[in-house]
């Protein structure tokens, strides 16, 4: 992180003063162009905040582990198609699945009432979350084009959708409308 702080104050520093030589303000008055001192001392402040704003990745975003729970047993992170086949298409028991974004403040909401709902149907429902950022592929087909999107799945076929954040009440309608 300090590397990169440093990075962008130097080119930052670097673009400002040559903005400050060669694009002379006329009155002195202009914060960016007036000399190139001050072009580089501006710039550098840019290129810091521009440094600090950039990350490599998110770090709060899942962190997937090859130890996934039994089906029922757990939320299933489903990253492939060959996962989404074995945990969605291929389950004996209905399958709620999530797709869902990091980068999305009804999603987050969402988390814990899918927390919730592993725990009340756990052995009697497959539960699944796609992150639609780092799994495009499996989101396309089935047209997710909003997050959060709620598909119901009963032996491979979608038997309901839930697009936008719903309550509690309204995911579990659906899951008991399909263990009946």
């Amino acid at each position: 992180m300090v590397i990169k702080l440093l990075i962008g104050i130097l080119i930052g520093a670097g673009i400002g003063a040559v903005i400050g030589h060669f694009g002379k303000c006329s009155s002195g008055g202009c914060p960016l162009t007036a000399n190139p001192f001050r072009g580089s001392l501006y710039g550098a402040v840019m290129g810091a905040l521009f440094a600090l704003s950039s990350t490599g990745g998110n770090p709060q975003s899942t962190v997937l582990t090859e130890d996934q729970p039994a089906p029922g047993e757990g939320i299933i992170q489903v990253t492939t198609a060959a996962d989404f086949n074995q945990y969605i298409i291929q389950a004996s028991l209905p399958c709620l699945v999530d797709f869902y974004s990091d980068h999305c403040p009804p999603c987050r909401q969402l988390a814990p009432i899918i927390k919730k709902l592993t725990q009340k149907y756990q052995g009697r429902v497959v539960v699944c979350k796609i992150n639609v950022d780092t799994a495009t592929s499996l989101s396309i087909p089935y047209g997710i084009d909003a997050v959060p999107s709620v598909l119901f799945f009963q032996d491979g076929e979608e038997v309901q959708r839930e697009i936008g954040l719903q309550s509690q009440e309204t995911y579990e309608y659906a899951l008991d409308q399909m263990l009946k």
